[in-house]
């Protein structure tokens, strides 16, 4: 049974779904899926150089969000010296809430404390131990792109009153790699206020700097 589950997926992409801690039943339920090498440059209309993708579709909407893997010599652009992007979603398709469907039965039931996570993997675990748990897929992305607004599957939570925890990667609070300060406590905190403009009740939740969480 288990080598039959084992045969749906790359590898690596196995691999990467067991160190989140998924069980099987989760990711089954999740509809994750390795995306046929083929299909990869047919997604999203270029060449991305990625030997690999793991497609992690959002529940209810034809949005996915792709995780890409890269051989070693194909991590780094060239032309920019930049790492290449380890997820990617189709162009133009703007950002989105994670709401795992195990989520949708609790997003306006104000009883219930919700927890806002940055990433699908971790919001999926998180489910697992019985945690309310939706996701953004970046500290930036729970805003509309240039406007300072949350995007619109926020009106399916019910906020007035609720107690909300932000729970950002452990890597919020440092510098970055040229040793200035990131921009990502502007953007947990943006979130924060969003949401006590609505009437919630919010905490910032932090995580050991030790934990591999963010890293």
């Amino acid at each position: 049974m288990n080598d039959d589950f084992d045969s749906r997926f790359n590898p690596a992409h196995l691999a990467d779904l067991r160190k989140s801690g998924l069980l099987n039943e989760t990711i089954l339920e999740a509809g994750i899926e390795s995306v046929p090498p083929r299909d990869i440059n047919k997604i999203f209309g270029y060449e991305t150089y990625a030997k690999s993708v793991l497609e992690i579709p959002y529940p209810g909407t034809d949005y996915s969000r792709y995780k890409m893997f890269y051989d070693e010599a194909d991590k780094i652009n060239p032309k920019t010296g930049d790492e290449r992007p380890k997820y990617l979603a189709k162009k133009d398709s703007g950002n989105h809430l994670y709401i795992p469907t195990k989520a949708r039965p609790v997003l306006k039931d104000l009883s219930k404390p919700l927890y806002i996570t940055e990433g699908e993997k971790k919001s999926l675990k998180a489910y697992q131990e019985d945690i309310y748990c939706i996701a953004i897929s970046g500290l930036w992305n729970w805003k509309i792109k240039d406007k300072d607004e949350l995007i619109p599957d926020f009106d399916l939570i019910a906020l007035d009153g609720r107690t909300v925890y932000i729970v950002p990667d452990n890597d919020w609070l440092l510098p970055d790699q040229h040793g200035k300060p990131k921009n990502l406590r502007q953007a947990v905190y943006g979130l924060a206020e969003k949401f006590k403009g609505r009437g919630a009740k919010v905490f910032v939740v932090l995580l050991p700097e030790e934990s591999d969480v963010g890293k």
